[in-house]
């Protein structure tokens, strides 16, 4: 891709801060500079590195290949279609999905909003490398959560999809005003790898308390259900989870996984206010 074509994809407003300094920066040239003459270059590859001393995570291609193979299934459209009626209530202009991985989602809400502007963030290079190659329209950044690369309150929103969170980073750059949208499973999501890797049972009490500690939640809405499989669809599934990263996969893996529970919770929050 032409590296004129990658940065055209960037808001070109001044929202970025440099993840290291924590200075304003903004886009010049083919780089994101900032004030103390620090700078990142964007990549022809069709994204910007923002991370120093990457290390390689166990979230690899085949995973994320996987993963986009099971979402352009359908299996996930009604989480999507939630989050279009969610975009239109509690979204602005601007949107980041932090750990976005293959894109999938910010892709689709791209379509239904080309007005607004959806960037893609995660922290594995096989997240961003295999979402930028189907996803001509966002822009991503290889990054991390600890220092997300935007100034304070200059998000609308956030997505944090199936993934780990900064709630302290996600409202510093929502502020006061933006809307926080996580996504967290609920105790039967993937019942069947679970049962099929001895994975113990799931509970989100903890991550529902700690999110009614950090934040106030707006709205609560649960997605389930249940779909049978082809072994082609099993593979998939299995080759898509951490569930099975300490397990090697069998045919009889395979062939045994018939049918999986997509049961999610959706939290729509805003900042806690202190009560003083």
């Amino acid at each position: 891709m032409r590296i004129e074509n990658v940065i055209k994809k960037f808001n070109q407003d001044e929202i970025y801060r440099y993840p290291k300094c924590c200075a304003n920066s903004k886009i010049t040239g083919i780089s994101l500079c900032c004030e103390n003459s620090h700078r990142y270059d964007f990549s022809k590859k069709g994204y910007i590195h923002l991370i120093n001393n990457y290390k390689k995570t166990k979230y690899n291609e085949e995973l994320f290949v996987a993963r986009k193979n099971i979402f352009e299934t359908g299996f996930y459209k009604p989480v999507l279609e939630v989050l279009k009626v969610l975009m239109e209530k509690y979204s602005k202009k601007i949107v980041v999905d932090v750990g976005c991985g293959e894109g999938y989602y910010i892709r689709n809400l791209k379509k239904m909003f080309p007005n607004k502007y959806f960037f893609g963030l995660d922290n594995s290079k096989s997240a961003v490398k295999t979402a930028v190659k189907v996803d001509k329209d966002n822009p991503y950044m290889l990054a991390n959560l600890v220092a997300l690369p935007f100034k304070d309150k200059s998000i609308s929103c956030v997505l944090n999809i199936l993934t780990p969170a900064n709630y302290e980073e996600f409202f510093r750059v929502l502020g006061e005003e933006g809307y926080l949208i996580k996504i967290i499973p609920n105790a039967d999501y993937l019942k069947e790898i679970r049962n099929l890797v001895n994975a113990g049972e799931y509970t989100n009490y903890d991550t529902i308390k700690l999110i009614e500690n950090t934040c106030d939640i707006v709205e609560r809405i649960r997605v389930n259900n249940t779909y049978r499989l082809t072994e082609i669809l099993a593979k998939n599934f299995l080759k898509m989870t951490p569930l099975t990263f300490s397990k090697k996969l069998s045919e009889n893996d395979i062939k045994s996984l018939k049918e999986i529970t997509i049961d999610l919770e959706i939290l729509v929050c805003r900042k806690k206010y202190e009560v003083k």
